[in-house]
């Protein structure tokens, strides 16, 4: 089975990056991450089943864009 997280930037200022995340646009979530440490924290929760499970894919795929000085507009994370 695939496994599919849309995320798009929202907003960023020079402490971090808000994303939303989801399985598409008409569902999303939203996370913050930390420019200097690369912290992730969930902002809010995806009104779907397993939401756990989308802002764990999305954390990662942040973290990797993170670890290499990006911070992109739009980019997904897929199994």
């Amino acid at each position: 089975m695939a496994f599919y997280v849309l995320i798009l930037k929202d907003k960023e200022d020079e402490n971090g990056v808000t994303y939303c995340f989801g399985p598409n646009e008409d569902h999303l979530g939203s996370l913050w991450l930390d420019k200097s440490s690369g912290e992730v924290k969930e902002l809010q929760k995806i009104p779907v089943h397993n939401s756990q499970a989308f802002f764990q894919g999305a954390a990662v795929k942040v973290r990797q864009h993170w670890k290499k000085g990006l911070f992109p507009e739009k980019t997904c994370w897929a199994s």
